[in-house]
């Protein structure tokens, strides 16, 4: 028995010291932006227009990195200026829950509105997307 546990205690050692299990890997924000979503965000590059938030803020930053389309109050990202990863947005703005559903509502009816939107993931990895409206009280990706 007493060897077992030697054994046991001595395996963990060497796994301190793998590439992939570093610090950089931990849960953090990866990017902090204000973004104002208006008309122009609420309907696709073909003029549909778009029925959820996940779909308006993807194009909210095909405007910002793609057309130069911003609003004065949208912020840069250093996320979102590759293509395939502004085709993901939806997914991660659905992972992080619009738990009121009022910011869809608003996209919906083509009302015009704010959010600070906080992308979140291991290492430099996004994979959730946070949202609160201006002048709300969140904590980010923490």
């Amino acid at each position: 028995m007493r060897q077992l546990l030697r054994l046991i205690a001595i395996i963990p050692l060497p796994l301190i010291g793998l590439p992939g299990l570093s610090a950089a890997q931990d849960w953090t924000q990866i990017a902090a932006y204000s973004a104002f979503i208006g008309p122009q965000d609420m309907r696709n590059s073909k003029g549909a227009a778009l029925r959820s938030l996940g779909a308006a803020l993807q194009q909210d930053r095909a405007n910002f990195h793609r057309f130069g389309l911003r609003d004065a109050r949208d912020e840069s990202d250093p996320v979102f200026a590759d293509r395939a990863t502004r085709a993901r947005i939806p997914a991660m703005v659905e992972a992080g829950g619009d738990t009121r559903g009022s910011f869809t509502q608003m996209v919906r009816a083509g009302q015009p509105f704010g959010v600070y939107v906080f992308v979140c993931g291991y290492g430099r990895t996004p994979s959730v997307i946070y949202i609160a409206g201006w002048g709300e009280d969140h904590s980010g990706c923490y």
